[in-house]
């Protein structure tokens, strides 16, 4: 079994390797590393052949509509205003192609028999602030968003950064594409 968890099991921030104690900070982080703890309790107490990979900021085409980049997209196509939440600006993320995971999934399920018990994470070392990734989006689509400020969200990561040695070990995991070349294809598809 390969189990998918998010980089928020890890908490506010996710820049450590896979053996670092996960200190979630949100009610999904939480929800998130019991059910990831589940898998490996089975497989640790009943021999249930199965790892977890933990994959990072995953975006790109069909992503859900919710989401930073989709809804982003959607706003400027429309000329509808963005929210963005006070100080998400800020916040780096490994922003991770989901070809990039796709490939490191079926990697792991290939590898399979060799994975018991492991946790991996998935996703690029490359980060950008989302700031970043907002003017890229703007750059590609040749638009700015109009940005309406929202207060806070509670237990949003600040950071992330994937720490990858162990799937480029494991794996052969080597993600490769850019932020812009992603963006690029996700807006190929939005339009």
């Amino acid at each position: 079994m390969v189990h998918i968890s998010p980089s928020a099991v890890s908490g506010g921030v996710a820049t450590s390797a896979e053996d670092e104690l996960p200190r979630p900070t949100s009610h999904y982080g939480i929800t998130k590393l019991a059910a990831e703890q589940l898998v490996m309790a089975a497989c640790r107490e009943r021999g249930l052949p199965a790892c977890a990979l933990r994959i990072f900021s995953v975006y790109g085409p069909r992503e859900r509509p919710e989401k930073l980049f989709p809804l982003l997209i959607r706003s400027i196509a429309e000329g509808r205003s963005f929210p963005l939440f006070e100080g998400a600006g800020d916040h780096v993320r490994s922003f991770t192609y989901v070809g990039d995971i796709v490939a490191g999934c079926l990697a792991a399920l290939e590898r399979r028999s060799k994975l018991a018990g492991e946790v991996i994470n998935l996703g690029t070392e490359a980060t950008f602030t989302t700031a970043e990734g907002i003017a890229l989006v703007e750059e590609i689509m040749g638009r700015a968003a109009d940005l309406a400020v929202a207060p806070p969200r509670p237990g949003d990561q600040l950071r992330t950064a994937a720490v990858i040695d162990k799937a480029r070990r494991l794996l052969g995991y080597a993600p490769d594409t850019t932020l812009r070349r992603g963006l690029e294809a996700e807006v190929a598809w939005f339009a």
